[in-house]
């Protein structure tokens, strides 16, 4: 039961950190373009995972060998789609829009495992499923579901969108890692294997961007690119996938819901965002939907 408690404990925190990754990727995003963003967070955090463990990989050489499909597909959702869509959808949407979005990944998360691991559903999942779905419709269309018909959607929506089903994708691929990889190894492989896809993205975004957008960055925003190097991305995820391991993939995945509640309260708090009605209505469709597919 300890055990289980350090788990719980690892996932809260988790989402605290990311709750800060909604605010200051707001606040950055239009300055730095996502995939240059996403690089200056993800490089030296594989750098500095390197350092601290990568003695710890040779003995692994033959696991990672057999799953290395497993491992380039959570690098690929976690550590490049998951940011570099949230961080294009943060220049046209708000914080609190693409938080409450990511509420869904734990509805999402339960098909998904019914899709492909035959987990049961059973009818008040169903129904708190739908409920949730309307929610987000309704956020999507600012309360006027005709903004639907006429295709009038802000595009950073549909890339906030896009990040949160990359993350309940990942939630449920994760519960395939090897579990003979400790967490810190596991950890150290995943962004490893990200950034060697990601840096020929991040090159090609470089050849086209001004050459000076390093020289650019002011001291406030590389203190908040550290926070981004520490706290979202190793500790985090450090945090995150130990708690999955130890609590299971349905279970921690409605952890994913502490992560609006914190960007909501600092987007509104910190960066003065409008809480609007359509914003409670919305909330509380999705809550209720979470409710009812969490009721025994």
């Amino acid at each position: 039961m300890q055990k289980t408690g350090y788990g719980y404990f690892c996932l809260i925190l988790a989402t605290l950190f990311w709750g800060g990754n909604y605010m200051f990727g707001k606040m950055l995003s239009n300055e730095i373009a996502p995939i240059i963003l996403n690089f200056s967070r993800w490089f030296p955090a594989a750098v500095i995972l390197l350092l601290l463990f990568g003695k710890r990989l040779p003995p692994y050489w033959q696991t990672i060998r057999k799953t290395w499909k497993i491992l380039t597909a959570l690098a690929v959702l976690g550590i490049i789609v998951f940011p570099v869509f949230l961080y294009q959808g943060l220049q046209t949407t708000t914080a609190l829009n693409a938080s409450i979005y990511l509420a869904v990944v734990p509805i999402a998360v339960l098909f998904l495992n019914r899709l492909v691991f035959a987990d049961p559903i059973r009818p008040f999942v169903l129904l708190g499923a739908v409920i949730s779905f309307i929610g987000v419709l309704w956020l999507l269309s600012q309360g006027e579901f005709s903004r639907l018909w006429q295709l009038d959607i802000n595009q950073g929506d549909l890339w906030a969108i896009g990040s949160s089903v990359a993350w309940a994708v990942y939630c449920c691929v994760l519960r395939l890692r090897p579990s003979e990889l400790s967490n810190s190894v596991m950890l150290t492989i995943q962004v490893t294997i990200a950034m060697l896809i990601f840096t020929p993205l991040f090159l090609g975004q470089l050849a086209v961007t001004d050459s000076s957008v390093f020289a650019r960055i002011t001291t406030q925003q590389s203190w908040i690119i550290l926070y981004l190097i520490i706290g979202p991305s190793i500790l985090s995820y450090a945090f995150w996938n130990y708690g999955m391991s130890i609590v299971g993939g349905t279970k921690g995945a409605a952890f994913t819901n502490a992560t609006p509640l914190f960007a909501a309260a600092l987007g509104i708090l910190v960066l003065g965002e409008q809480f609007q009605p359509y914003h409670a209505v919305s909330a509380l469709l999705i809550v209720t939907g979470l409710l009812l597919c969490n009721k025994k």
